[in-house]
């Protein structure tokens, strides 16, 4: 897992620190030399359709819409720097002759509180709340063609809770990261899915009759941004977690890359990829990429 991890940075060929601000200085308001505060945000419209008629080599007529809000507030004064991030998307999918499905849900507020230390070094202290905004099915086939969709997630069920203290780097807005040594996570879930439960099975981590476990760990965050030609921007935001109670060399990846070309000031291309592992979700490594043209408010 370790070289899986290395690998992801390998194969990035834009993780250089030479961008700089990205616009950082107009984005911001300075009340002193030392102090500032930015506030910043986006709310996406992504919209992707296939349609097919007398078609020979076949096709699904499909349309989706995915909404996706990104908003960071960041507040400095002195020696201390309060980062906040919320990340959130709701997408939905319609194929031909089937029902209306969702295909994206996630919310997540990110919360990270730094002393200066020395030169771009900081001490830390992080709050990181994960989880969805509807309910999640699984669709198998039924009876004359017809779709069964099995009840597996719910608002809140999964929902992660980590709370770190640690060290915190910052280049500038566009490039930091932050190690939380010692952290602990807290998973919770809906009763429905865990007291139907066979003995010694579990429901993301989570065995029978109960609602939450907990873990001690480390915690690995890191935020990258960069425009790599003129108006495409490339950027990443990684999270890694190590259980220290149970298999610590099976760490969590919790991976996204969001690369945007801007078409005027409210149009854009976007390619959306997110690459997850918990092995208390999935044996297997999940990949859900998205792409299409979008309309773009920033606020």
């Amino acid at each position: 897992m370790r070289n899986f991890i290395l690998i992801l940075f390998l194969l990035n060929p834009t993780l250089s620190l030479s961008n700089n601000f990205l616009k950082f200085k107009t984005d911001s308001v300075w009340t002193s030399p030392d102090s500032y505060y930015l506030s910043r945000g986006k709310v996406t419209t992504l919209v992707n359709q296939s349609q097919y008629k007398n078609w020979v080599a076949g096709g699904i007529n499909n349309l989706s819409l995915t909404l996706i809000l990104d908003y960071d507030y960041i507040l400095k004064k002195g020696d201390l720097e309060w980062i906040n991030r919320i990340d959130g998307a709701y997408g939905i999918v319609k194929n031909q002759n089937e029902s209306l499905k969702k295909n994206e849900d996630r919310f997540e507020l990110y919360s990270l509180l730094a002393l200066k230390n020395k030169g771009r070094w900081s001490y830390s202290a992080l709050l990181n709340i994960k989880s969805q905004w509807a309910n999640g099915y699984e669709y198998t086939q039924g009876f004359a063609n017809s779709q069964v969709r099995t009840l597996k997630t719910k608002f809140l069920s999964p929902a992660y809770t980590q709370l770190g203290f640690g060290m915190f780097y910052k280049k500038d807005d566009n490039f930091w990261f932050n190690y939380s040594l010692l952290s602990a996570r807290y998973i919770v879930v809906n009763p429905i899915f865990t007291e139907s439960l066979a003995d010694g099975d579990s429901y993301f981590g989570v065995d029978k009759g109960k609602t939450g476990r907990f873990e001690a760990g480390g915690i690995f965050s890191a935020y990258y941004k960069t425009e790599i030609m003129k108006n495409m921007f490339f950027e990443n935001k990684l999270n890694l977690f190590q259980n220290y109670l149970e298999d610590p060399l099976n760490i969590d990846i919790d991976y996204v890359i969001s690369l945007e070309f801007t078409i005027n000031k409210f149009l854009s291309t976007n390619i959306l990829v997110q690459l997850l592992y918990d092995d208390n979700a999935a044996p297997e490594v999940q990949l859900k990429e998205v792409f299409g043209i979008s309309f773009n408010v920033n606020f």
